[in-house]
């Protein structure tokens, strides 16, 4: 299943920015309706400025001044410019907290009222964070993000109470991981401290084809990849694996690394980032399988919460009033760069 992000990105801004979007409870313009539950304009305002914000801090170096008439590079929504793309961003958040929030009772997620008068300080140092010209930008002062972070806490703590309630069923040799070693030897050129690259000589690029070559011998006669690298003053990197993850290894180091026999080294293995030697160490790693058991359980909870948000979207589906949200403009740069 396509794991989705928008709750995670959601998150991400609170902690970055120490800033949450909810309902207020006083609705002066709706902007959009979830069911009974009105979405107001100064909450999407709200969360809007607060969003552009972080992409600003992002993505300016990127695209420039003109970044919002810019077309995005990444996400998977249907906007043609970043401007539409963080509006999209902005209306799928909401839809979640608000969603979270409508179903907070069932899943004992409700803030007591202890817990909301603790959020008083991180109003206020929201309030000290942010530059004035965007907390206007966002209509924000303290009691209405005092507001807002009371909602957002409630709709991350009905998420978290969901995926407690999930036990996946995780059998063990799905959790079986063994443990590969490898070592490059880039081709890919000098970079300085501004990341501008200087491509390699081909004299240099046939040195290194050669200390590859000797590295893959000497790791060979040795039996011991780290060894080779401790002899040869070469990085080793540990990779844990099996046959439905690469650890985060080359797709091309990997798939060696099982063709071999356990303790099996290889030879070069050229890609474009530059030469690979891999090691077949072992078939199990306790520690590492344990580890990986905790990830597949921890991915198999993201994926219910995802199911059941998609869920309760289906069961209660989003009216957006375009009239009023597309007077929601982003096609100027908030912050001084």
């Amino acid at each position: 299943m396509k794991r989705r992000n928008v709750w995670a990105v959601c998150l991400l801004i609170c902690l970055l920015a120490g800033t949450v979007s909810g309902c207020s409870k006083e609705p002066v313009t709706p902007v959009a309706r979830l069911g009974t539950e009105t979405i107001d304009l100064s909450e999407a305002v709200f969360y809007t400025r607060m969003l552009q914000e972080q992409w600003e801090i992002t993505y300016y170096q990127i695209y420039g001044e003109d970044m919002w008439q810019r077309k995005p590079e990444f996400g998977e929504g249907t906007g043609d410019t970043l401007g539409e793309a963080l509006k999209e961003t902005v209306m799928d958040t909401l839809t979640e907290i608000h969603l979270l929030c409508m179903h907070a009772k069932e899943y004992d997620a409700e803030l007591t009222q202890a817990e909301k008068q603790a959020l008083e300080k991180r109003a206020e140092a929201f309030m000290q964070d942010n530059t004035p010209a965007v907390l206007e930008a966002a209509g924000a002062d303290k009691e209405t993000v005092k507001q807002f972070l009371e909602y957002n806490e409630q709709a991350a703590r009905t998420a978290a109470a969901l995926q407690a309630a999930c036990e996946p069923e995780i059998q063990e040799n799905e959790a079986r991981v063994g443990k590969l070693t490898y070592c490059l030897f880039a081709t890919t050129g000098s970079f300085d401290a501004e990341g501008n690259q200087t491509p390699f000589t081909e004299e240099k690029l046939a040195q290194i084809r050669k200390d590859a070559d000797r590295f893959a011998e000497r790791a060979g006669e040795l039996g011991d990849i780290t060894a080779a690298g401790e002899e040869i003053s070469h990085t080793v990197i540990d990779v844990y694996y099996n046959d439905t993850t690469d650890g985060g290894a080359h797709e091309l180091v990997a798939g060696a690394a099982r063709e071999l026999e356990t303790g099996g080294v290889s030879g070069v293995i050229e890609t474009q980032e530059g030469y690979y030697i891999v090691q077949r160490v072992s078939d199990y790693d306790e520690k590492a399988s344990k580890e990986r058991m905790e990830e597949l359980k921890y991915l198999a909870r993201e994926d219910f919460l995802a199911e059941t948000i998609e869920t309760w979207k289906t069961e209660t589906p989003l009216e957006i009033l375009p009239e009023v949200w597309d007077e929601v403009r982003v096609d100027e740069v908030l912050m001084e760069h």
